[in-house]
């Protein structure tokens, strides 16, 4: 019985694979859900009964597994960039232009050869994931974060249909690709019909329905929203055998099963990319999912490693861009809102219109600069957009529609703050006008959202939400309030939706929050101007709040000014100086020390001899003894520039094992190269 066990259960495995990439990839089902369900839930049945023939490509692993607890941040073994953006066809026209310099070929001759052929392919309008396979099997999936670490989103990416867990054929022993997880525009409707049923927030836009699915800790939950994949690009591959990358697209598509969009295009002409791009823009309405570009990009592997990259995104592909969708509607009213640093911010309250997916009822005025340039009043009929496909904006006003009408008043910036009622001011050089009451409810709302969100304190059950139904209640007024919530535990269990399991997890989180440092904190608190970088680099140099709150503004603007702080000016210092030394911001202070929040950070001195200071460094390879991330961290705190790219103005690289093609670069250039032992021969000696 046991062998025939498991013959069934192979069985079944490759029957359901084979209807998964029929119905998920090709579009082309043979069997009814009823019947598809039938076969799931008997290989669940054999599975439970067998589990030692439980198997990780196994179908049924896409139904979703336990809850997590989190999700843990990984290295990318290669950079996730972003790719930049260009609006017409000047601007790709420039690009290419830039690619022919960066190669060093005649414009005469750029399409002369086919390694400069050029691949142009949708761009997804989705969330980006790196998905790892070894051995043929789906092992990793993360998502890009900062482009060098990302979350492990394993569990529910297995939940993404057309993902394969197990690839066909013979793929390398190692291969990583990139792409993009959508949700298809009938999912969309569906789950936002389901949300308003029940009374929930809609989402803006499918791939805000996406990103909140992906970030989800139930993999059973993102495994009902339908969620579909499309892969663009490439990371690791051990051993690569393609010269270009349409090659590798096909072959990963054709031979591995991976899901590629069916409009990837390979021409030899940049006028011919141009005009797939002009024929796109009508097809791409009828689609099932959103795009909102073409990304073209050089064919030829070789010539993508020889233009290389710049610290934010690839020198070797560009996104067009399509100008957004404009909409004719009606301004109802001007409001005014106040944001986390006081900005006061004019909102069009406009007649519900569909745009580009969504319906809008509300959009940005920026400022009353704006408003006056563009002569917004309200009653006006204007002209929406959403910018970058995402935010609405009014982009004009439809003169012609005042002809016949009453004089419509011309609109006046607020005689105060919507919200405390006390006095804005429009500062010196700037548009804003500004609320500077650190008491404000609004400005307090919006700090403590920000203080509590990702990236920040990272205080979990605490979203934007929780943060106004708290703050309804009295019991979220300042940021030591966060401390004093469990305080009111029998309170706030009175509140709807706020069950036992809920409260006991936002005070876990509330609790593990005291422990992220200075660096953290400061930059968590909403201080004008002052963002993570400088409050990292800040929290590092003094160690502990009282040591900044001693400095004066011109040890702090010394400090910041000075050379390895690129990019951190006197603004900053004027700005901390002000928080530290004021009541609201002592008080802030107290607050948290009272609560037992950690307010020190690990001294980092800053080099005056080190080797690496000034040096510009790439690493590259992998290394027995040194992590890349914490060894970035340490040549970093020892002056020197790390990027992820080797050019001319590389000073240093610092080469592991495999180091590919960036150790080949540089011993073209003439760069000084370093291997392992050398790297620890020096930074021993630098501790002794």
């Amino acid at each position: 019985m046991t062998q025939e066990a498991r013959q069934r259960i192979e069985q079944l495995r490759k029957e359901l694979n084979h209807h998964n990439k029929l119905y998920y990839t090709d579009a082309a089902p043979e069997i009814s859900d009823q019947r598809y369900d039938e076969l799931m839930s008997d290989l669940a049945a054999l599975e439970r009964q067998h589990p030692e023939y439980q198997s990780p490509d196994s179908p049924t692993h896409r139904v979703g597994g336990e809850i997590l607890d989190g999700f843990e941040t990984k290295d990318h073994a290669v950079p996730m960039l972003s790719i930049d953006n260009t609006y017409d066809k000047e601007e790709l026209t420039a690009w290419h232009m830039r690619v022919i310099s960066g190669l060093g070929v005649e414009s005469d001759d750029l399409f002369g050869d086919v390694t400069f052929e050029y691949v142009a392919e949708p761009k997804i309008d989705g969330v980006a994931i790196s998905l790892r396979y070894e051995d043929g099997i789906l092992v990793q999936a993360l998502t890009r974060g900062n482009g060098q670490q990302g979350d492990d989103i394993t569990a529910n990416a297995k939940t993404v249909r057309n993902i394969p867990l197990k690839l066909d054929g013979n793929p390398p022993a190692v291969l990583e690709v990139r792409g993009e997880v959508y949700m298809p525009h009938s999912s969309f409707k569906t789950i936002n019909e389901q949300r308003e049923a029940e009374n929930l927030q809609l989402f803006a836009n499918p791939r805000n329905a996406t990103a909140g699915t992906l970030k989800q800790k139930d993999p059973k939950a993102v495994a009902k929203r339908n969620l579909r994949c499309f892969v663009h690009g490439r990371g690791v591959i051990e051993p690569n055998s393609w010269d270009t990358y349409f090659d590798f697209m096909q072959a990963i598509k054709n031979d591995f099963g991976l899901p590629v969009n069916d409009n990837v295009k390979l021409f030899d002409k940049l006028d011919e990319v141009w005009q797939f791009i002009e024929d796109f823009d009508a097809k791409r309405k009828d689609l099932s999912y959103d795009t909102d570009g073409i990304v073209v990009k050089v064919n030829n592997l070789d010539a993508q490693e020889s233009l290389g990259s710049t610290t934010k995104a690839p020198r070797w592909c560009i996104a067009y861009k399509y100008p957004a969708e404009q909409v004719q509607t009606k301004l109802l009213d001007i409001t005014w809102q106040v944001g986390k640093g006081g900005t006061v911010t004019p909102v069009a309250e406009l007649e519900p219109v569909f745009v580009a997916g969504t319906t809008v009822r509300r959009a940005t005025l920026h400022n009353m600069d704006e408003i006056n340039r563009k002569d917004i009043r309200k009653g006006d009929r204007v002209v929406v957009e959403k910018a970058g496909e995402i935010i609405p904006q009014v982009v004009s006003v439809v003169l012609e529609d005042r002809k016949g009408q009453d004089e419509r008043p011309v609109t006046e910036a607020p005689a105060g703050c919507p919200s405390c009622k006390g006095p804005v001011v429009r500062e010196e050089g700037e548009a804003a006008l500004r609320c500077n009451n650190p008491q404000c409810p609004a400005q307090v709302r919006e700090k403590l959202i920000w203080f509590a969100g990702r990236g920040q304190m990272d205080i979990d059950g605490l979203g934007e939400k929780v943060v106004h139904q708290l703050a309804d209640v009295d019991l979220l007024k300042s940021f030591g309030d966060v401390y004093k919530l469990k305080e009111h535990a029998n309170q706030i269990l009175t509140l709807e939706r706020f069950g036992k399991t809920k409260l006991e997890n936002l005070i876990d989180g509330i609790e593990q929050s005291k422990q992220r440092g200075l660096a953290r904190v400061l930059g968590s608190l909403g201080i004008r101007h002052l963002g993570s970088k400088a409050a990292r680099i800040i929290a590092q140099h003094f160690g502990d709040i009282d040591e900044i709150a001693k400095a004066s503004v011109d040890e702090l603007q010394d400090f910041l000014v000075s050379g390895q702080k690129s990019g951190i000016g006197p603004q900053i210092a004027q700005s901390l100086h002000q928080f530290v030394n004021s009541e609201a911001g002592q008080q802030i202070i107290a607050d948290l020390k009272a609560a037992g929040v950690n307010l020190t950070e690990d001294k980092v001195q800053q080099p005056t001899d080190s080797p690496f200071l000034g040096k510009t460094v790439v690493i590259t390879g992998s290394f027995a003894d040194y992590d890349r991330k914490e060894l970035t961290e340490q040549l970093q705190n020892l002056g020197a520039k790390v990027t992820s790219s080797v050019s001319k103005k590389t000073t240093l690289v610092i080469a592991g094992e495999a180091a590919g093609s960036k150790l080949s670069k540089a011993n073209e250039l003439g760069i000084e190269v370093w291997d392992e032992a050398k790297l620890t021969q020096t930074l021993n000696d630098l501790t002794q």
